[in-house]
């Protein structure tokens, strides 16, 4: 099974959520991972083998460039008590014989696990894997409930975008 690990720096979560003034995008590139697998020799994953992967993100890495945000949304979610967002990959496939592929996976945030099915894309160069995927959560599903700061009140639905730079372990 070859192994790639995340590289961090390069690799990225970034965030968006609606607000009632404006959008509210946070980036955190402070990843961490591995993404497994066996290849064809053309470089296709082979999904009939073995395979799978993990990301973590802090969540006081999720920046979004105002202070006052970032404090409330770590309050939010509990930054000290559950420190760490996980993405963890179960099952991956092709989508009926075509370059598009899906994945399950499940991703644990301020204690509780939820599982979704998503689409994702991905590209080898030679010892290098890049993988990128976006879903929406809904923040209430993990138990908490959208900010409010002042007059700016928080939609619960997030948008997730994830593209990782992963390099083959020697």
């Amino acid at each position: 099974m070859t192994r790639f690990i995340v590289v961090p720096g390069s690799s990225s979560i970034d965030t968006e959520v609606e607000s009632s003034i404006h959008p509210i995008h946070g980036r955190a590139t402070d990843l961490s991972g591995v993404v497994e697998g066996e290849f064809d020799g053309e470089g296709r994953l082979r999904f009939d083998q073995p395979h799978g992967g993990w990301v973590e993100v802090p969540v006081e890495a999720i920046r979004s460039g105002n202070r006052l945000t970032e404090l409330e949304m770590q309050r939010r979610a509990e930054a000290g008590r559950f420190p760490m967002i996980r993405f963890e990959v179960n099952r991956a496939w092709a989508v009926n014989g075509t370059d598009r592929y899906r994945a399950a996976v499940s991703v644990t945030a301020h204690g509780r696990t939820q599982a979704f099915e998503e689409d994702f894309h991905y590209r080898r160069d030679g010892a290098r894997l890049v993988l990128n995927g976006q879903h929406t959560f809904d923040m209430r599903d993990f138990g908490v409930n959208p900010p409010r700061i002042f007059t700016l009140r928080v939609e619960p639905r997030v948008r997730v975008s994830v593209r990782l730079v992963t390099e083959q372990e020697e």
